[in-house]
């Protein structure tokens, strides 16, 4: 590998890395990132990547441990530990998802319920640990 390139990819290292939540804050909607191959650095708080935020919300925190790409902003001395962002989680050989193939959207809540739709068959499957509540100025059921 030529310096030139060496120099690009430590520089990319400090720029995009990986680590682990170490902590979450709920209320500010950010959390802090380990990384253990930087000498066990710890971020500030950074704030986590939504699909909305101004009118369509989504709301998600990782769990504490849970491995999370960051981007992040280098400060004047280059190291970039402080301001960020965290991109979101990703599977891995350890953590691999429920369920898998072309069509398949789902969403896995952790304690057993799970939602579920298969675009090539049109099922949605809604399974639920606990009570299902739906609201609405008025529910309709197979009109």
């Amino acid at each position: 590998m030529a310096t030139d390139d060496r120099q690009l990819f430590s520089s990319l290292r400090r720029i995009i890395r990986i680590g682990n939540v170490s902590s979450v804050n709920p209320e500010a909607m950010t959390c802090r990132v380990i990384f253990r191959d930087m000498d066990n650095t710890v971020s500030d708080e950074l704030p986590l990547l939504n699909t909305g935020s101004l009118y369509c919300k989504e709301y998600w925190l990782p769990a504490v441990n849970e491995q999370v790409v960051c981007l992040m902003i280098p400060n004047s001395g280059g190291t970039g530990n402080s301001e960020g962002v965290v991109l979101g989680s990703f599977f891995n050989e350890v953590d691999t998802p429920v369920k898998t193939g072309t069509g398949i959207r789902r969403i896995d809540f952790g304690d057993g319920s799970y939602m579920e739709h298969d675009s090539n068959t049109g099922n949605l499957t809604i399974q639920a640990t606990g009570t299902i509540t739906i609201k609405g100025a008025v529910v309709r059921i197979n009109e």
